[in-house]
């Protein structure tokens, strides 16, 4: 039988039981409104605006000094200028590794898939 089922199997009639038949608490329902109409217009201009700008970068800027928005500009246009201050030479050599690790793949790509590249390939190393 299911979960919430009422019925009693196997019930034996000699025995003097009482049955108590638990109610349950009514559902609550909750009204749901429809999304408001939007014109083809500004449906455009916000899948764009998704495109362009997903987390709106901007809202870093709000109620700065103008210094400060400078200095958040750069940090927007140059990411180097907001990781640099943290960087170590721990996460130098990781990165001196990981870089000689492509270019030990991507170099023989490359001399291969274009041979007229092999000498300057060859003079750059």
């Amino acid at each position: 039988m299911g979960v919430n089922s009422n019925r009693v199997e196997h019930f034996d009639n000699r025995e003097a039981t009482t049955l108590r038949i638990q109610t349950q608490t009514p559902l609550e329902i909750h009204a749901v409104q429809l999304p408001p109409q939007r014109t083809t217009l500004h449906k455009l201009r916000h899948r764009v605006s998704e495109i362009f700008f997903p987390d709106d970068p901007l809202h870093r800027f709000k109620n700065q000094t103008s210094f400060r928005k400078f200095i958040l500009a750069l940090q927007y246009l140059f990411p180097i200028f907001q990781w640099a201050p943290n960087y170590n030479l721990t996460l130098l050599r990781s990165d001196l590794i990981s870089g000689l690790t492509i270019a030990s793949l991507a170099i023989p790509q490359v001399s291969t898939r274009f041979p007229f590249f092999r000498r300057e390939v060859l003079i750059l190393l």
